[in-house]
């Protein structure tokens, strides 16, 4: 392998990686992953949770 090679490979696993803590982020602190609002979507129970009290 040459350097060029490398350097593409860990750019794109260094991508990768950002985009998977931004989705673990997100999930953590309860936003929804297709940001495309919640309000009449069948799926919101999933996304956002309610708390038990």
């Amino acid at each position: 392998m040459n350097l060029p090679t490398v350097l593409i490979g860990i750019l794109v696993a260094a991508v990768c990686a950002a985009i998977l803590a931004r989705g673990i982020y997100n999930r953590r602190h309860g936003k929804g992953g297709c940001s495309c609002g919640c309000g009449g979507c069948p799926h919101s129970g999933h996304c956002h949770p309610e708390k038990k009290q």
